[in-house]
């Protein structure tokens, strides 16, 4: 008898399996041909539109199909003993419990077999569809999803009741789900695939959905035995509780999870952050949302300026939000360690620096070339954004917008001549903040400037904090500074190490531009490759020994000198010399090559300290102006400026204004002046608007004309 034993328990499964799979198909033939038919139709549809498959659209469909297909057949798995459910484990000897996993064992079978050939066509057509990876990510959805629709279909002793729950779930994060809630979505890996924003942690995504599923489970098993309650209104109402309560949940788990990563993503939005908060709360409608985090959250994203007052706009970066700066202003005096006090802070700088100055600032550049000079009209107040960035780093260091405001303070030092703020501004984002993606740029400006001076340990210093955030396009850049700083210290085994880590990146930087990959900075690759290409010449040559002795620190000078501005037009504020001009027209103190600035007392006078010893071509000058229409013409000796001695007295230079000395004859310099070079091109005879040399250049978006200039008078 015992030998016949595990032959009856074996028959005893299998007729087990064979009536949990009668009942579910006999009880209606719709549960057999509502899936197969959407299968098909999704099936067909993809067939249709192979052309326009892609990984994330192949996972998407997976991601909602399934969970959709399951509930749909979950909510009916005992729907022919609903009435009954008590009475089920008295007739047949074996538990509930056990009849349920079954029949959903059976129910997940049949949805993965139909769901075969859509996983066939996804993965022929669409490029890089994982079909293991995806039905993985679709299993906690499943769940879920099905959990859902057995609960309410017990509960309600209804299976359509139950399908309609889940299908309301379904249509609604269909619709809206991903944007607002994240954490609970369906279709997080879709999401993930497609480069959605807020997707980077659907796997956390994945396992709430697990945690709910499993909660629901546990709840169905525990009414699932019990008799149906008698439906009265305090049950209605016991029921609506529940719902509204889940609902909340739902709302503010979303809001939390918005909120946590907006935070811990600041530093990457930097300007958007502000917007992007608002984006996200925007879909709430009137439900008080915001108030979970705060009246000074809620201060900030609402702070909006009223109607009919005039916005100004820079450039090309229009004001893509009303801001009402008071407003902002309010809460840094009023929450000042609240978490959204640096924001408020950073918005105030921001839009600072978007009013519109009543004395403008003129930048004008002259280059030895002799071509007619740039001028830059600065008409918004920068300088006041720069004092409120600053206070923004100095107030709330820790702050994930402090880089940004650093970066920040640093370009408009560059944009005004003020070379000792942005050279601060540089030297704490590389000291304070030395692994964020900002101190890439900062370290190879301070690196280069350390280098120039002969500090070649703070130069090593900021190279390897640039190398150790740089992007692969400008990788080998850092380190072969880090490698010139390491030699020029004496370090031989720091100088090998950095020359070879150089011609690593530069190899690596030379074959990803080869297959074609984007670079990260945006570096043209007519650029990148005679650059990277230099880099792998230097180190070659510094590894096989090749390489020079360390350079002596460069003697440096003093300069003074004089402007007189003539008129009422306006004021210098500061000059600066450089060797060659940056990208954007005035000299740099860093990369491009010495320069130095200084700023112009009340008497015009000027110095220029510790500038290194060397030839200057490039002279710009920064004026306040009452107005911003009026044409400067340099009168006096123009560059190059050959520094070779201790000190260097420039003569007199004078800024004229164009429109007050139409006929008036041009003062004499004398070329021989120590400092400047005798030549053709600093021999020219001035010209004047009246003079009809040409009418002023039509005016650009956000940058006033050049216009004419006078040259150099002879």
């Amino acid at each position: 008898m015992t030998a016949n034993t595990p032959a009856r328990q074996k028959r005893k499964q299998s007729s087990l399996w064979a009536y949990n799979a009668r009942v579910l198909v006999g009880s209606s033939y719709w549960l057999v041909v509502a899936p197969v038919a959407a299968t098909q139709l999704v099936l067909f549809w993809s067939m249709a539109t192979a052309v326009l498959a892609s990984a994330a659209r192949a996972t998407r469909t997976i991601e909602l199909l399934a969970p959709i297909l399951c509930a749909f057949l979950c909510s009916h798995a005992l729907a022919s003993e609903e009435d009954g459910v008590g009475e089920l484990v008295f007739v047949r000897p074996v538990s509930i419990e056990k009849v349920l996993l079954l029949r959903l064992c059976i129910i997940f079978a049949f949805v993965l077999a139909v769901l075969t050939p859509v996983f066939v066509i996804f993965a022929a057509k669409a490029p890089d569809f994982s079909p293991g990876l995806t039905t993985l990510a679709a299993v906690p959805s499943v769940l879920a999803l099905a959990a859902l629709a057995m609960v309410v279909a017990s509960v309600a002793r209804n299976a359509m009741l139950g399908f309609a729950a889940a299908g309301a779930f379904w249509g609604l994060d269909l619709l809206i789900g991903q944007y607002f809630n994240p954490l609970v979505t369906l279709h997080g890996y879709a999401g993930y695939v497609a480069g959605a924003e807020m997707s980077e942690l659907w796997r956390l995504n994945k396992a709430v959905l697990l945690l709910a599923a499993g909660l629901l489970y546990l709840w169905h098993r525990r009414i699932l035995t019990r008799p149906a309650s008698p439906r009265r209104w305090t049950a209605v109402l016991r029921s609506a509780a529940v719902v509204l309560l889940i609902v909340a949940v739902y709302v503010a788990s979303g809001a939390v999870y918005k909120v946590t990563y907006g935070m811990s993503h600041e530093r990457e939005l930097a300007h958007r952050t502000r917007i992007w908060y608002q984006q996200q709360f925007r879909g709430y409608g009137p439900i008080p949302v915001a108030w979970m985090f705060g009246p000074a959250f809620v201060q900030y994203v609402q702070a909006e300026l009223r109607r009919g007052v005039p916005l100004a706009e820079r450039g090309e970066q229009a004001l893509l939000t009303r801001v009402d700066i008071a407003s902002m202003q309010q809460i840094v005096d009023q929450y000042p360690d609240s978490a959204w006090a640096d924001n408020a802070l950073f918005e105030i700088a921001t839009y600072t620096g978007r009013r519109r100055l009543q004395e403008p600032w003129i930048v004008t550049t002259y280059h030895q070339s002799g071509r007619t000079p740039r001028r830059i009209v600065v008409t918004e107040d920068v300088e006041g954004a720069a004092r409120h960035y600053m206070v923004l780093a100095d107030r709330y260091p820790d702050s994930p917008l402090a880089p940004a405001a650093l970066e920040e303070r640093a370009a408009i030092g560059l944009r005004l001549l003020d070379f000792d703020g942005a050279r601060a501004a540089y030297q704490r984002l590389v000291t304070d903040h030395p692994d964020v993606p900002q101190s890439c740029e900062a370290g190879l400006q301070v690196a280069a400037v350390h280098l120039r001076s002969g500090d070649a340990g703070e130069a090593l210093r900021a190279a390897d904090v640039a190398a150790a955030v740089a992007p692969w396009d400008r990788r080998a850049e850092a380190l072969i500074l880090a490698a010139r700083a390491a030699h020029q210290g004496g370090n031989d085994e720091a100088t090998r190490d950095r020359y070879e880590r150089a011609l690593a990146a530069a190899r690596d930087a030379i074959e990803r531009a080869t297959r074609g990959e984007k670079t990260p900075s945006r570096i043209p690759k007519g650029a990148l490759f005679p650059a990277h290409n230099a880099i792998l010449s230097e180190a070659e040559s510094a590894l096989a020994g090749r390489v020079g002795p360390p350079a002596a620190p460069p003697m440096e000078a003093r300069i003074v000198g004089r402007v007189v501005v003539e008129g009422d037009g306006g004021s210098p504020t500061r000059v600066a010399i450089g060797a060659t001009p940056s990208i954007e027209g005035p000299p740099s103190p860093f990369r491009e090559g010495p320069a130095a600035c200084a700023a112009v007392d009340a008497n015009g006078r000027f110095e220029l300290s510790a500038v290194p010893l060397g030839q200057y071509g490039v002279l710009a000058f920064a004026l306040r102006v009452t107005d911003e229409d009026l044409d400067w013409r340099l009168s006096g000796p123009l560059l190059p400026i050959d520094v070779g001695q201790a000190k260097v007295e420039l003569p007199t230079l004078i800024l004229v204004p164009v429109r007050e000395v139409a006929a008036a004859p041009v003062p004499r310099i004398d070329s021989g002046s120590p400092g400047f070079r005798t030549g053709t091109r600093g021999n020219r005879r001035g010209t004047t608007r009246r003079g009809g040399q040409g009418q002023r250049p039509a005016r650009t978006s956000g940058t006033r004309g050049r216009g004419r200039f006078g040259r150099i008078a002879e």
